[in-house]
């Protein structure tokens, strides 16, 4: 399972959302009980351009390694 956070306070977040629900195999589950910020730092969550710098990096190694 991957969870993502989305803060939908624009536009485009709420369009993608709203996309989201419409796939077979994704559930959305919206919460209130915390800040944006408090829910990513409780689950070790990262920026997502953190994220894609850090699989490029890991790709780049393991195929460099090959």
């Amino acid at each position: 399972m991957i969870t993502v956070m989305i803060e939908d306070n624009n536009i485009q977040a709420k369009i993608f959302v709203e996309f989201i629900r419409t796939l077979p195999f994704a559930a959305v589950i919206e919460t209130q009980e915390k800040c944006f910020e408090e829910a990513c730092a409780e689950c070790n969550g990262r920026p997502a351009s953190e994220f894609f710098d850090e699989l490029l990096h890991q790709v780049k190694k393991h195929f460099n390694n090959a």
